[in-house]
């Protein structure tokens, strides 16, 4: 096993790296692509999108989770009408009396 990375160690101690030409190297330089500003904002605007899409399904899931959720879970957020005796706004107070 020693002699096979010996005899490797050898075959790349042998090897001379060639740097390229400048012609060459000027030639894949003006071949590479060059980033658009076009294209920046296309990203900007795509990335601030799927924000505030993120954010908006994520408060929908929060709204959806408070009004679908157990009473006593939803109340460590904030008092129900339950608890205030409101149920709409055209609910009598609850010192009315039913008139006969």
């Amino acid at each position: 096993m020693s002699e096979e990375f010996s005899a490797l160690d050898a075959v790349l101690a042998a090897y001379v790296a060639v740097e390229p030409n400048a012609m060459l190297r000027e030639r894949i330089i003006a071949a590479a692509p060059r980033e658009r500003a076009a294209g920046r904002l296309r990203r900007w605007i795509a990335g601030a999108g799927l924000g505030l899409g993120l954010a908006a399904s994520g408060g929908a899931g929060i709204a959806a989770g408070y009004t679908l959720g157990h009473p006593a879970a939803a109340r460590i957020v904030g008092p129900s009408e339950l608890d205030t005796g409101q149920f709409s706004a055209f609910a009598d107070s609850a010192d009315a009396t039913a008139s006969g």
